[in-house]
């Protein structure tokens, strides 16, 4: 299988100075895994790319590429989209103006590309924005994957009895509104002693697990997507306290095993006992690690695309 990838190398997603490196470890284990894959990162005629099977790794729809005669081109033709909730917007990112299409605009021209497959991290939010204009294309469904970053990490009881508090508290726009849960929480009584609630002093990148592994536990609360927190932070040993939502159980994490859930009714005492008791949690913050490192990591990202590929 001969992979042609299609990307923006200043896309801000792949740079090392990402905020979450998720999509830029997902990227370069799919560039191990299919080596030697064809980089395509500048205008070209579809002709000149001879490959299988091309993978247009656009996240945010926002690299203007133009590649004449894609669309006829032999090729199994897949495009991942990040964020199915975007709108049509131009903005700056990390010092850089750029264009994103909204759902409509990114369905239109993967349709015009030939893409035949779409893959996305949110079942819910491709159902919602991208599915009523997919026409046809299929859901490649495979949550976000990041790469573990250290094989050990210290015990709870060895760890700062805290909660991390860390994250976007977006107001969001035209109906959507994702972290209404987490502005709510970050304010409770539970976190204001204890927990970092600040966004400036949190070590982003490859960073983040091992800051993350200094607490116990911390916070991965989205209303609607399962967003890279709620894989990092088990994988970094924390006692994940998350918002459940239907794609997590889908992917194994309940209660109680492998992950805490909270509400607003419960919320401050189940953070509280953590930070407390946290060798009572020891079992929980292992088997979510687990459960990550077993299914969910960039490497198996990869391996599950090679064979989505070859299954062809």
């Amino acid at each position: 299988m001969h992979l042609a990838v299609v990307y923006n190398p200043n896309d801000h997603k792949l740079l090392p100075s990402a905020y979450s490196w998720t999509y830029r470890d997902m990227f370069l284990a799919v560039l191990e895994r299919f080596a030697p894959a064809l980089h395509v990162t500048s205008p070209c005629e579809a002709a000149s790319i001879e490959a299988d099977a091309v993978l247009f790794y656009d996240v945010h729809s926002s690299h203007p590429i133009d590649i004449p005669g894609i669309e006829k081109h032999a090729a199994i033709k897949i495009e991942y989209f990040n964020d199915p909730h975007q709108v049509d917007q131009i903005a700056r990112v990390s010092g850089q103006r750029v264009h994103k299409l909204g759902a409509e605009q990114r369905c239109e021209r993967a349709k015009r590309r030939g893409v035949t497959k779409i893959i996305c991290p949110y079942r819910e939010g491709y159902e919602r924005y991208l599915a009523p204009h997919a026409n046809g294309m299929e859901l490649l469904y495979f949550p976000v994957a990041p790469k573990p970053r250290r094989r050990v990490y210290p015990p709870l009881h060895l760890r700062r009895h805290d909660v991390l508090a860390s994250g976007n508290c977006w107001l969001g726009d035209n109906g959507f509104h994702p972290y209404r849960f987490r502005r709510w929480a970050y304010m409770e009584s539970a976190l204001s002693r204890r927990a970092d609630t600040t966004n400036r002093n949190t070590p982003i990148g490859p960073a983040f697990q091992a800051y993350c592994a200094q607490f116990v536990g911390a916070l991965a609360l989205c209303d609607y997507y399962v967003v890279p927190k709620y894989l990092e932070i088990p994988l970094a040993g924390c006692v994940c306290i998350c918002q459940m939502l239907p794609d997590y159980a889908a992917m194994g994490f309940a209660d109680g095993v492998n992950c805490i859930t909270v509400d607003r009714a419960d919320f401050d005492d189940r953070v509280h006992t953590i930070i407390e008791s946290p060798e009572e949690f020891q079992a929980i913050a292992d088997a979510g690690r687990e459960l990550v490192m077993s299914r969910y990591t960039a490497v198996h990202f990869a391996d599950w695309l090679y064979q989505e590929l070859t299954s062809e």
